[in-house]
């Protein structure tokens, strides 16, 4: 494509701010009065362990505040007491039950502090076999990233979401824009995938086409930040969006939600939790 900018940083903040909040008004959908939460998706959230349970907090809860009908947090047994405190609305089932079955969900979110080991491994590998609509981020990525082609096991339509460093571990090493959306357009083309470049100006691409994104702030690079974009694009997956739309949905809420944070509390001083927190005010004002 002849259109990919040389450099994001040379893009007009408000031409793409536009731009993004177009395709996001016409990709929302408004829900019927009658549904309920049969009918609004479940999703599950693969993410904590040992020292990292705040990533499935964060990504379990900005789940279930992006509109999701049921949230499960796949984690271990040990822990089940911090996310029932945490997130009371959510459900909890132990990442070690033989008898789970990743079948009944909607959708799968895999990857935030799970860490790097074998039993991370073999989840992976279960949530490949259910061919759900998926989001693999973090960890999930550095273990595809270690093995031989690591594309070519992806499920058709998971959404990959990289940061720069995850994207180099898994393609190579580029500061170039330009490279780097056309390299994620070949390799979602020719494995049918989705890559969602984070960054300053998030870059959603497609199979054939890619989206960037006018919303977000510096003070957003902070831990965490990156589950909470895990949790939001598990939850609006769930509730039937595809993936393209949940990608661009997802990418602009996110970041229009640590706008708002960014406008009460200060760039320099805005949490992950603070962009949760204004996850409803995002939606609204999108809504409006």
């Amino acid at each position: 494509m002849n259109n990919i900018p040389s450099k994001l940083s040379a893009l007009n903040r408000k031409d793409i701010f536009q731009q993004s909040t177009e395709e996001v008004r016409k990709r929302l959908k408004t829900f019927d009065q009658f549904a309920h939460k049969g009918t609004r998706g479940h999703a599950a959230i693969i993410a904590g362990s040992d020292g990292m349970m705040g990533a499935s907090i964060l990504a379990t809860s900005s789940c279930m505040r992006s509109g999701c009908g049921k949230t499960t947090s796949i984690i271990p047994q040990q822990y089940y007491s911090l996310i029932h405190a945490a997130v009371p609305e959510a459900l909890v089932r132990d990442n070690n039950d033989k008898e789970l079955d990743l079948n009944t969900f909607d959708a799968i979110a895999i990857g935030p502090g799970i860490g790097i080991t074998n039993h991370s491994r073999i989840l992976l590998e279960k949530v490949f076999q259910t061919g759900k609509s998926m989001v693999i981020d973090a960890d999930a990525l550095n273990i595809i990233s270690q093995t031989e082609n690591p594309f070519s096991q992806i499920p058709y339509n998971a959404i990959l979401t990289p940061h720069h460093k995850e994207w180099e571990r898994l393609v190579s090493k580029t500061d170039d824009d330009y490279i780097k959306i056309n390299t994620s357009l070949e390799l979602c083309n020719k494995f049918n995938i989705n890559i969602l470049l984070k960054g300053y100006f998030s870059v959603f691409v497609t199979p054939s086409n890619f989206f960037i994104n006018g919303t977000g702030n510096a003070g957003m690079g902070k831990a965490g930040s990156g589950d909470v974009l895990t949790g939001i694009l598990a939850s609006l997956l769930a509730q039937g969006y595809t993936p393209e739309d949940a990608g661009i949905i997802g990418m602009y809420i996110h970041g229009l939600a640590g706008d708002i944070a960014k406008e009460n509390l200060g760039e320099d001083y805005m949490t992950a939790s603070d962009i949760i927190h204004y996850l409803s005010a995002s939606f609204i004002s999108i809504r409006n």
